[in-house]
């Protein structure tokens, strides 16, 4: 019964493979459906509802950066930040405050219209990245507070 087993489990891997290697298009559809059905049941994270774990300024918040990207990027990255500063560019769904791009999230696009350059807002978004070589902080998924 074990001897059977074994060949069962030694074997099965050997046919998927030769299926795979004439059926190249289905094998790989099979994968990323695979990949598909097992991410997309995930529940995904919203930020703008989360209690911002860090409140800060926009230019204490790059200094931390400046200062020691390693660290921060250990204590910030993937967390939900409350950043305070002036709006020093507006491209697009992006605005910049300093150095920190913040990417507006799609449900909160129309509220872009209501920022100006220059005036002073409160931005909640994930930490996603630090640049740097451009030393610009980017976050993503981020509400106008």
């Amino acid at each position: 019964m074990k001897k059977k087993i074994f060949l069962i489990i030694l074997a099965l891997p050997i046919v998927i493979g030769v299926w795979a290697a004439f059926n190249r298009e289905r094998a790989t559809q099979a994968i990323v459906d695979l990949g598909m059905a097992l991410t997309s049941s995930m529940k995904h994270r919203n930020p703008s509802t989360e209690k911002a774990k860090f409140e800060l300024t926009a230019d204490t918040f790059s200094k931390a950066f400046k200062d020691n990207a390693v660290d921060a990027n250990k204590t910030y990255i993937n967390q939900a930040v409350l950043i305070e500063g002036d709006v020093t560019a507006i491209n697009g769904v992006t605005i910049t405050l300093n150095n920190i791009a913040c990417n507006i999230d799609s449900s909160e696009v129309a509220k872009i219209g209501t920022v100006k350059l220059g005036s002073k807002i409160k931005v909640q978004g994930l930490v996603v990245g630090y640049n740097d070589l451009m030393e610009e902080i980017s976050l993503a998924q981020c509400s106008l507070k």
